[in-house]
């Protein structure tokens, strides 16, 4: 008698653990993994960390969620680099096998657009550039150069500006933001007496500023990218005395805040990177300033779940086709994010209102 109750002691126990076991089976969800490559180390890592937070602020806001998934972020280090941004895009659609890529500025922009649009798998870059959102399953999360136009020209007619010059780092986004800024600027009736292109590691531009100096313009458009803007700043005020305007295009905020002294009284036309509120919380969160591509990355992540958990399951499959996450984020309109009230348009093209700021007492202060 013993063994028989124990025997079906045995059994009861035995069914109870398996009916456990089928019920965790059942609440088991897929995980969806995201890549983000970001410029973790080198010249940019600054900005790169910045970013990285950003997006786990993203994350955990929906890990608080009940979600259809679970989600991973991928990180890597591209360190800017167009060689290896090709090199980690491959990694993470390869081994990691993730169904999205993050990537940061139009230097890598491209890159890594086309390998991911060849394996089908969705990439979302915050870069200056309209062309990266060509591929299908590419979005660019950006202030595009017409909208920096809206505010530089209005800022220039004020200050009776009639001539500019325009100098730049040479990199894809740039030479296109070029393009834009110089057919805008001629519409408006500003003469462009000279572009010059500047290598990435160039840091002696006295020669070039003597001889735009010789054009005698009205004011100068910097767009020249870190590790040489301060350099140009520092030799374009030795050689200028403080008698030229100069106005940044989002590369002033881009400097580490040390070197903002030197653009003291000097208006910036930049990007928005996240709205007060956003800042705000970013600065309590992690004790460091809101940074280039903050906002827009947490928006990017934000969106990408939003659209995965939003996009409904072809039949018998696990998670959602990429094709239809693509039209699921094609259908976003009035989306109030970390950069304030956003669209994705058709192109995959997610714009944003440019920002003017002017450098008090070392510190950007926005103009409205």
């Amino acid at each position: 008698m013993k063994k028989y109750i124990l025997s079906l002691f045995l059994i009861v126990a035995l069914v109870g653990c398996g009916e456990k076991a089928e019920t965790s089976k059942k609440i088991e969800k897929p995980t969806i993994k995201i890549g983000a490559q970001l410029p973790l180390s080198g010249e940019y890592a600054r900005i790169g960390s910045a970013n990285q937070q950003a997006i786990m602020m993203a994350l955990e806001k929906w890990k608080n969620k009940n979600t259809k998934y679970n989600y991973d972020v991928v990180f890597e280090d591209d360190q800017m680099s167009t060689a290896r941004a090709a090199v980690v895009a491959n990694k993470l659609i390869s081994s990691d096998k993730v169904k999205a890529i993050i990537s940061t500025w139009g230097i890598v922009g491209p890159v890594v657009a086309n390998i991911a649009d060849q394996n089908k798998v969705l990439s979302m870059a915050c870069a200056g550039m309209k062309e990266i959102t060509t591929p299908y399953y590419s979005f660019n999360h950006f202030t595009q150069d017409d909208k920096l136009a809206e505010k530089l020209i209005p800022l220039l007619k004020e200050n009776n500006v009639n001539s500019v010059v325009l100098v730049y780092t040479a990199a894809a986004a740039y030479d296109e933001k070029a393009k834009v800024m110089e057919a805008k600027l001629k519409e408006s009736n500003i003469d462009v007496l000279a572009v010059e292109r500047y290598n990435i590691q160039e840091n002696d531009f006295r020669i070039s500023i003597y001889k735009m100096e010789e054009l005698n313009p009205d004011a100068y458009i910097n767009f020249v990218l870190m590790p040489g803007t301060p350099s140009f700043i520092r030799q374009f005020n030795e050689i200028t005395k403080g008698n030229r305007m100069m106005v940044g295009l989002h590369v002033f905020n881009e400097m580490p805040s040390q070197y903002w002294p030197m653009v003291e009284g000097l208006y910036s036309v930049r990007d928005s990177n996240g709205t007060a509120e956003f800042s705000k919380s970013f600065k309590e969160r992690t004790q460091v300033d809101n940074q280039p591509c903050n906002g827009n990355h947490f928006d990017n992540l934000d969106l990408l779940i939003w659209a995965f958990e939003n996009t409904p399951l072809r039949e018998g499959e696990k998670l959602p086709n990429t094709e239809d996450v693509v039209k699921t984020l094609h259908g976003i309109k009035n989306w109030y994010g970390a950069v304030g009230e956003i669209s994705v348009e058709d192109s995959g093209l997610i714009n944003s209102e440019a920002i003017l700021e002017i450098y008090r007492d070392g510190k950007p202060v926005i103009v409205e």
